[in-house]
C-alpha cells in the first residue's frame, strides 16, 4: 500500500478498547445532564411560565404617550366662565397583553372575559372587540372609544376591580382569568356652558385644542394653548404596570372686558327684534367710553361653539333645504364671522357730530352761528339734496333736525386735508386694532383725490365707509373729553393658578379734541335726544341720554336699501355708557311720502337694551 506525500511520515491515532468505554461514557453522561435540564425547563415553564413573560416584559420598552395640556379658560370681567376645557377619556386597549398566552398551545386565558367586560360596561358589540384584537395581535395601544365622562371610565375600573380582587371565603383568587390590558388615558372636551351666547366673540376650538378658529379663541390662541407632557408606560420586575408621568402645562385664563349679563342682555333684545322684523345684519356693541373697553358685542347670528357647524341658530329651516355643500360652507363663514368688527358701510348721520366738532376744532364756526337750509347745495356740477327745507338753524339745529344743508356748509370752509385728517385721528376707513380677528378697514379718501362734492357727502356720512366698531370707538373720544383709546375686549392673562401674566392697561393713542369741544358735543347730542321725534324715542325717564340717529343710503341708491342706526350715551354729562346698534337694510314701509326711513325701530331695540343696563350698573337717575 502506497501512502501520499501529505501523509508520509504521519501515524494514524488508535484508539484502544478502555479510550473508547470512556468516550461512550462521557457522551452519555452529558446527554443525561442536558435532558435533565430540557425536562427541568419544560416544567418550569408550564409552572411559572407568566412570571417569565413578566420578566421578559419588565426588560422591553412598553409604550410611550401624550399627556395632554389643557387648554386655558375664557372668563368675562367679573370671573365668569365663557369657554372651559373638561377632562374626559379615551378607552385604550392593549391587544398584546390581552391575547398573551402562557404556552402557545392553549388559548388565551384573559380573552373572553376582558371582551366581555369592554362590551358590557360600553354597549358594544363583542364582534367589534374581537375584530380589534384579530387586526392588532401585537400593538400595545389601540384607541377603542373616545371622550368618555369620568362615570364612564369609573363604572369599568370598579368593574374590574371587583371581578379581579373577587376572593373565596378561604382568602383564594374566585377567578383564575383576570380583565386585563385595558386603560384610560386623558384628554379634554372644550365646553361652552352658555351655549351660544357670545359665540362671535369666543369663537370655537378645535378638537385636539391646539388652534382656535374665530373671536378670542383664535385672537389669544397662543396664551391658551399649553405644551404637552409624556407619559412613560412598562412592566416592573414584578410584572406590574407603571407609569412615568411629566406633566404637561396648562394654558393661560384669559380674562376679557365683556361682562356676561351685558352680553345676554344684549342678545335678548336682538333675537326678540329678529324673530318679527325681516334685515340683513343686525348689530349692537356697548363700550364703556371712558377706556374703550368693550362690554358686549353681538350679531344677528349665533352658534354653539360645541357644535360650531350647526347652522339652524342662525338660519330658518327652509333657508337650509337642498343647500350645496358649496352653499353650507359660505353661511358657516357668515354665520361666524362678526358683523360688527367685519363689515364696512356708509355710517351716515350718525357722522354728523364728528363733522360739527371738525369744524369747531378748526375755528371755522362758531356755537351761535346760524346756517340756513333751503333743501339742498349746489357743490361743483351736482345738487345734493337735504331731507326736508329746514330754513334758518343755529349750528346745535343743525344736529337736531340731522341737516345735510348744514353739514355741506362747514364742509365747504375745511380743506380736503383737515378733513381726512380728523378721519384718520378718529380711527375711520383702516382697522382699530381690536384684538378680535377678521377686522375690515373700510376706505376714506385722501387728501389728493378728494374733490368737493365728495367733501360734501363726507359731511353726512355718505362717499366713505367704515365699521361698527371704528364708529364707535370714535364716539367715545367725541364724548370722553377727546381722548381717543384703543378699543379692546380683554383685561389681562392670568396663570393656572390665578397669577397675573400680563395686564392690558387701557392704552391712550391720541388727543383729537379738546375738552370745551367734546363738552359741547355731549349737551348737543343731549339736546337732540330731547328736542327730535326720532331720537326722542330713546329717551328714558330719569336719566340724561346723548344721541344720534342714522338712516344712510346704500350704493346704487335706486335699490332702495338703507343702513340704520342709533348711537347713544349716558349720563350726557359724564358719559360712562355707550350703545351703538346698526340694523342693516331693514324692510322699510311704504307710506304716502315714500319708503318710512324714520330709524324707530332701531332706537327702539337700543332702549330696550340701555332700560336693562342702566339700573344694573348702578348708573343713577339725574333727572325728574
Amino acid at each position: 500500500m502506497k501512502t501520499s506525500p501529505e501523509n508520509k511520515g504521519k501515524k494514524r491515532l488508535k484508539l484502544n478498547l478502555y479510550m473508547r468505554r470512556k468516550l461512550t461514557v462521557a457522551y452519555m453522561l452529558a446527554a443525561a445532564v442536558l435532558f435533565v435540564f430540557s425536562l427541568y425547563m419544560i416544567v418550569m415553564i408550564s409552572r411559572r411560565g407568566e412570571e417569565y413573560q413578566r420578566v421578559v416584559l419588565a426588560q422591553q420598552g412598553y409604550s410611550t404617550a401624550s399627556v395632554p395640556f389643557k387648554r386655558g379658560n375664557i372668563v368675562d370681567r367679573n370671573g365668569t366662565l365663557l369657554a372651559y376645557s373638561e377632562e374626559v377619556y379615551n378607552l385604550i386597549l392593549d391587544p398584546s397583553v390581552i391575547l398573551y398566552s402562557p404556552r402557545k398551545s392553549e388559548t388565551q386565558p384573559n380573552r373572553a372575559v376582558t371582551v366581555d367586560a369592554v362590551a358590557r360596561i360600553f354597549s358594544v358589540e363583542k364582534s367589534e372587540v374581537e375584530r380589534i384584537l384579530e387586526e392588532n395581535p401585537s400593538s400595545q395601544y389601540v384607541r377603542f372609544a373616545r371622550r368618555l365622562s369620568e362615570e364612564d371610565k369609573n363604572r369599568f375600573l370598579d368593574y374590574q376591580s371587583s371581578y379581579n380582587d373577587a376572593e373565596d371565603e378561604r382568602g383564594r383568587p374566585l377567578h383564575e382569568d383576570q380583565i386585563v390590558g385595558v386603560w384610560f388615558e386623558s384628554e379634554y372636551k372644550r365646553t361652552y356652558p352658555n351655549g351660544t351666547l357670545g359665540s362671535t366673540v369666543l369663537g370655537f376650538s378645535g378638537v385636539d385644542s391646539g388652534e382656535g378658529h374665530w373671536g378670542l379663541e383664535e385672537s389669544y390662541n397662543d396664551y391658551l394653548v399649553g405644551v404637552n407632557g409624556k407619559s412613560y408606560a412598562f412592566v416592573n420586575q414584578n410584572g406590574e404596570y407603571e407609569r412615568i408621568i411629566e406633566e404637561p402645562s396648562d394654558g393661560k385664563t384669559v380674562v376679557s372686558t365683556i361682562d356676561w349679563y351685558i352680553q345676554s342682555v344684549v342678545e335678548k333684545h336682538i333675537k326678540e327684534f329678529t324673530d318679527k322684523e325681516i334685515y340683513k345684519n343686525v348689530g349692537v356693541v356697548v363700550m364703556d367710553p371712558r377706556n374703550a373697553e368693550i362690554l358686549a358685542l353681538a350679531t344677528d347670528k349665533r352658534f354653539d361653539p360645541g357644535d360650531p357647524t350647526n347652522l339652524s341658530y342662525s338660519y330658518k329651516a327652509e333657508q337650509l333645504l337642498n343647500i350645496t355643500d358649496e352653499e353650507r360652507g359660505e353661511l358657516q363663514n357668515q354665520m361666524w364671522r362678526n358683523f360688527v368688527i367685519s363689515d364696512a358701510n356708509s355710517p351716515g348721520s350718525v357722522s354728523k357730530e364728528l363733522t360739527v366738532a371738525i369744524g369747531l376744532e378748526e375755528n371755522v364756526v362758531t356755537p351761535d352761528e346760524k346756517f340756513v337750509c333751503d333743501g339742498g347745495e349746489k357743490i361743483a356740477t351736482e345738487y345734493i339734496r337735504c331731507v326736508h327745507t329746514h330754513g334758518t338753524l343755529v349750528l346745535e339745529e343743525g344736529l337736531w333736525y340731522s341737516c345735510n344743508d348744514v353739514m355741506m356748509n362747514i364742509a365747504g370752509r375745511l380743506s380736503a386735508e383737515s378733513m381726512v385728517r380728523y378721519q384718520r385721528n378718529l380711527g375711520l376707513g383702516s382697522p382699530t386694532g381690536v384684538d378680535l380677528p377678521g377686522e375690515a378697514g373700510g376706505l376714506i379718501f385722501n387728501e389728493d383725490n378728494m374733490s368737493v362734492v365728495d367733501m360734501a357727502m363726507c359731511s353726512f356720512g355718505q362717499a366713505y365707509s367704515c365699521t361698527m366698531m371704528q364708529m364707535a370707538s370714535a364716539y367715545c373720544a367725541l364724548v370722553n373729553g377727546g381722548y381717543y383709546y384703543q378699543p379692546r375686549i380683554v383685561r389681562q392673562i392670568e396663570d393656572a393658578g390665578g397669577g397675573l401674566v400680563k395686564k392690558m392697561e387701557p392704552e391712550l393713542v391720541r388727543s383729537v379734541i379738546t375738552e370745551k369741544i367734546s363738552e359741547y358735543i355731549r349737551m348737543a347730542a343731549y339736546n337732540t335726544v330731547q328736542s327730535t321725534s326720532t331720537a326722542g324715542v330713546g329717551r328714558i325717564d330719569g336719566y340724561k341720554i346723548g344721541g344720534k340717529t342714522s338712516t344712510a343710503q346704500k350704493y346704487p341708491i335706486e335699490e332702495g336699501r338703507f343702513f340704520c342706526a342709533y348711537i347713544a350715551f349716558v349720563p350726557a354729562d359724564n358719559p360712562q355708557l355707550l350703545v351703538y346698534a346698526v340694523v342693516d337694510e331693514p324692510e322699510t314701509e311704504m307710506t304716502e311720502d315714500g319708503p318710512d326711513t324714520s330709524n324707530r325701530k332701531t332706537v327702539l331695540l337700543e332702549r330696550a337694551i340701555m332700560e336693562e343696563l342702566l339700573p344694573y350698573l348702578g348708573i343713577p337717575k339725574t333727572e325728574q
